[in-house]
């Protein structure tokens, strides 16, 4: 691919990006589309800039009851969580649409499995294939034929996550470590290993997804739920198994963990896991640079806040290029969302100049 330098003039929208049913965006002039930006990072191959929020999109569909269990549909068609949100997922476990926090939960007190080690008693897994996917596809064309930029799909209940939801957090947390409660879990991992890849495969072959993003939250604000070994117990094998089949489908696999999950890097990488997406309290700048050759990591120059001034911004956003420009990183908008639109800017013009130069 041509090194194409950078030109001011790229900065100057010249066309919307896709309408995910809460208004299109603006794209920049860019030299060749994000979409082929990004997929030439996701190859492993120089891209013309540092790929950054806005080059990709992920689609969360009604056709999915999760999704509107969990308030967060995102498709062509607009969605009001406050009226739609909450009510049965598609395993028929009750949830409620908080408006105060702006999600889900799972209604409290009455968990859908009360013994772990009978859960089979009690769960009936879904039929992908009885959903209307073409009516679904269809309703979204528009975002499907759209090649500007990386388009993608998103699971929001993983394997770990599933398991709270059926039995509540803390019997979720034990029966990870319990051995008398171990096999059970390993029997619905093993389920729902198997079950994630059919509706992988029907978001490939309905709405053509170039990445899949899977929601799986291992840590708290402070350290990991479970320990490393307890990872690669129980959740790395079924992990690996729905990265598996998700690479078998052309499609790459970006796991959305929340917590302070640095320590359970090395997990994600045994499983192939392309991209993590990990909230700012870690210390992406160590992972960068222990394990930047094994998996991308989403980072973004965090001490942004909403009292700093546009120069102060900009000085953030060079800093952050100079250090990670030379590592597989994708960039994320910061904590300040006053300062959005300025940071997409800036680390798009530094990234573009720190590949590519700039123009005279």
């Amino acid at each position: 691919m041509e090194r194409i330098p950078f030109r001011k003039e790229e900065l100057i929208s010249k066309r919307e990006g896709p309408n995910m049913g809460r208004g299109a965006f603006p794209l920049f002039d860019t030299p060749i589309s994000p979409r082929e930006n990004y997929l030439m990072f996701l190859r492993g191959e120089e891209p013309l800039w540092m790929p950054i929020a806005r080059d990709s999109i992920s689609v969360t569909p009604a056709i999915v009851r999760d999704n509107i269990a969990r308030g967060f549909v995102f498709e062509a068609t607009p969605f009001d969580p406050n009226k739609d949100g909450g009510g049965p997922d598609m395993f028929n476990v009750d949830w409620e649409w908080v408006p105060q926090v702006g999600g889900s939960m799972v209604r409290p007190g009455a968990p859908k499995v009360e013994d772990i080690t009978e859960w089979e008693d009690v769960i009936e897994f879904p039929d992908p294939d009885s959903w209307d996917w073409a009516a679904s596809a269809e309703k979204n064309r528009a975002l499907i034929e759209q090649k500007d930029v990386l388009f993608g799909a998103t699971i929001l209940n993983g394997l770990f996550e599933r398991l709270i939801s059926f039995c509540e957090m803390s019997p979720a947390l034990v029966s990870m470590i319990d051995e008398d409660e171990q096999e059970a879990v390993h029997r619905l991992f093993d389920r729902l290993a198997d079950f994630y890849p059919k509706i992988i495969r029907k978001y490939k072959e309905y709405f053509n997804i170039d990445i899949l993003t899977f929601h799986d939250d291992w840590g708290s604000q402070r350290a990991p739920f479970f320990s490393l070994d307890t990872v690669r117990e129980m959740l790395v094998p079924y992990l690996k198994r729905i990265v598996d089949a998700t690479h078998e489908l052309g499609v790459y696999f970006e796991l959305h963990s929340c917590g302070k999950n640095e320590l359970l890097v090395p997990a994600m990488i045994e499983a192939g896991v392309d991209m993590w997406n990990g909230q700012p309290m870690n210390d992406k700048r160590m992972l960068a640079e222990k394990y930047g050759d094994k998996i991308i990591l989403g980072a973004a120059p965090v001490e942004i806040t909403d009292d700093y001034t546009d120069e102060q911004v900009r000085q953030s956003c060079r800093e952050f290029v100079e250090f990670f420009n030379k590592y597989r990183v994708y960039g994320g908008y910061a904590s300040s969302p006053k300062h959005n639109a300025k940071i997409r800017e800036y680390m798009y013009e530094f990234s573009r100049i720190a590949k590519c130069g700039e123009a005279k």
